[in-house]
């Protein structure tokens, strides 16, 4: 009976605990809410685009992720664009290049990376996402030893970076190639630079500097100090004597079709002549013996030379030829342009000028008129002109707004020059049927100056770098 009222008691107590535990179960319950059992944490998805880039000058679609204010880009297309093998172990993503067998190592998450075992840094760490992994663009291009350029609002990606140096001697061959001289080599070199900012090498000699490239640009000419007229063919090969002659020979300048080159010759530069290439015959042209020539430069269709006689003073004195008596004549000293018909059997030279002023570069243009520079080196105050005169002897100014330093004329006849504009900059103009546009501005100096032989394209060198400008866009080919 006891034990039967105590375990009454019990179950009693028992319900009450139960209704008391469940009362303050539903307190709490409106109180805060139960918490479910965790989930797992989903990380928030990047922007990813497709964009055009240009991978050595060709473009190429490419998927960019936008991790804050970086771009990342999808490393199988960036694998692809070096033609590089892309494999995965244990987290560890390995790209091996063909080209060169260098072998990048790198983990999504981790900013450090390494080339051929070297340790190496990221800004911001490789992402994983949708089973692809993203990149810092920069850092692999340079670690393979390539660059990345911006071309205005396209990325531009180069396997192998541009050549550095200090160039000089800028041209075009024919084919709008251009070419140029490094000059900071030991012996300097010859190079071609291609519109996809790689470069050949096409001669290592000393005597490159001295190089005249033909206008096919399948050749270079140049003498040695003996006078021994050399040709190189820049496709390969050996330089080989060009004829016999030794007689002192300057200024060569090819003709259009590439066959013959025109020279100044004598000790006193005072004849002209030519040479055939494909026979190495030598014909002269002008034996007038008036000294000092120099800068003779062909018409387009090869009938017509052009150059520059620098006249020195005339001496005069008395019947008696005493030495008191001796008198330098100065007043027709001077740089002055003629012009040769030398299809014309017995043609005499024209004279086309007689102005005081220097005169540099001379060149035909396609009205047949001969542009130049004209520059005053007696005053300091006196701006370098571009100008061009007619067989009748018309000038006029097609440039003077500028202190012009440089110009050059293509086959066709478009003129181009440089000079230091009022604001200090150092502009290139060119100058088609009388108009005049603004091609490319800058701060440096322009030491070189040249035009592609159709004059849609100009190559200037600027602080030793070769910068090519065309439909108003200025590439740097060299760095």
């Amino acid at each position: 009976m006891k034990n039967n009222k105590m375990f009454q008691i019990l179950a009693a107590a028992a319900l009450v605990t139960t209704a008391l535990s469940a009362g303050t179960a539903e307190a709490a319950t409106a109180k805060a809410p139960v918490k479910s059992p965790a989930a797992k944490t989903v990380a928030a998805k990047f922007a990813v685009t497709t964009a055009q880039i240009l991978v050595n000058g060709k473009s190429t679609s490419v998927q960019m992720l936008q991790a804050g204010n970086v771009k990342l880009i999808a490393l199988g297309d960036l694998a692809k664009a070096y033609g590089a093998a892309v494999t995965s172990s244990k987290g560890v993503i390995t790209i091996a290049t063909g080209k060169s067998g260098q072998s990048l190592q790198l983990q999504t998450g981790s900013k450090t990376f390494k080339l051929d075992g070297a340790a190496h840094s990221f800004t911001t760490a490789p992402v994983m996402q949708d089973n692809r992994s993203y990149v810092e663009l920069n850092p692999v291009v340079a670690a393979f030893g390539g660059e990345v350029l911006s071309a205005g609002q396209t990325l531009q990606v180069l396997t192998s970076e541009r050549i550095t140096g200090s160039f000089a001697s800028v041209s075009f061959d024919a084919k709008g190639q251009v070419l140029a001289v490094k000059d900071d080599a030991e012996p300097a070199q010859l190079f071609s630079l291609n519109t996809d900012y790689s470069s050949r090498l096409l001669s290592s000699d000393n005597n490159v500097s001295n190089m005249t490239i033909s206008p096919s640009g399948d050749s270079a000419a140049y003498t040695d100090e003996t006078g021994q007229l050399f040709l190189l063919n820049l496709n390969g090969g050996q330089p080989y004597k060009l004829g016999a002659d030794t007689s002192v020979k300057t200024d060569l300048a090819w003709t259009a079709d590439s066959k013959n080159i025109y020279f100044i010759q004598g000790d006193k530069q005072e004849k002209i002549s030519y040479i055939s290439v494909d026979t190495g015959k030598i014909t002269e042209v002008l034996a007038d013996k008036v000294e000092n020539k120099s800068e003779v430069h062909v018409s387009a269709d090869g009938s017509k030379i052009a150059y520059i006689v620098n006249i020195t003073g005339v001496a005069q004195n008395d019947k008696d030829s005493t030495e008191d008596s001796l008198k330098i004549d100065y007043s027709g000293a001077g740089e002055q342009i003629f012009t040769l018909d030398v299809g014309v059997k017995d043609a005499k030279p024209a004279a086309l000028t007689a102005t005081s002023d220097n005169k540099l570069y001379p060149a035909f243009l396609s009205n047949g008129s001969v542009a130049y520079l004209s520059a005053d080196s007696d005053n300091i105050n006196a701006k370098g002109v571009v100008k061009a005169i007619s067989a009748s002897g018309k000038i006029q100014d097609l440039i003077g707004d500028v202190d012009v330093t440089l110009s050059a004329a293509s086959v066709n006849g478009n003129v181009v020059a440089a000079g230091e504009a009022a604001d200090g900059t150092n502009k290139v103009y060119s100058i088609v049927a009388g108009v005049k546009t603004e091609l490319y501005s800058t701060k440096s100096d322009i030491t070189d100056l040249a035009i592609s032989a159709d004059g849609t394209r100009v190559a200037v060198v600027v602080d030793g770098k070769v910068i090519v400008v065309q439909n108003g866009k200025a590439s740097q080919l060299t760095k």
